[in-house]
């Protein structure tokens, strides 16, 4: 960690809007760097890490991978990346959350009459959702 202006590990959750356990769990994805300790046991991070655990909370929010939050991240550092680098990687993400909502609605499609034809009596021996569950489609 460079001599940058620190905050202490109480001062950087509270900032960032996250709690400790979110704050390791990051350190261990490897998204952010383990924090510098004083010779007290303080731990110190960098004044930066507020905007960057920031980030990663909103990626994350978003449903980015950890893999596409790590390409931001680095694309954040890393001048030499233009917008459509970005660009490219949110309207991939974009993608595949349209295919999941694909995915999501031949599933309700497929389950949403099985429920409403369930009449919910009787035993799980002539539950139709259990035996359409049981035979080829």
């Amino acid at each position: 960690m460079s001599a940058l202006a620190t905050i202490a590990v109480g001062a950087l959750v509270e900032q960032a809007g996250v709690d400790i356990a979110t704050l390791r769990f990051y350190e261990r994805l490897g998204l952010i760097d383990k924090p510098r300790r004083t010779a007290g046991g303080l731990q110190l991070y960098r004044t930066s890490d507020i905007a960057r655990v920031i980030f990663i909370r909103r990626t994350l929010e978003l449903g980015f991978s950890t893999e596409s939050i790590r390409e931001l991240l680095a694309m954040t550092e890393d001048s030499s990346h233009a917008c459509r680098d970005v660009h490219e990687v949110a309207a991939r993400h974009l993608l595949d959350i349209r295919r999941r909502l694909d995915d999501l609605a031949r599933l309700e499609k497929m389950l949403a009459p099985l429920v409403s034809a369930c009449p919910q009596e009787g035993g799980t021996a002539d539950c139709p959702i259990l035996n359409a569950l049981s035979h080829p489609s």
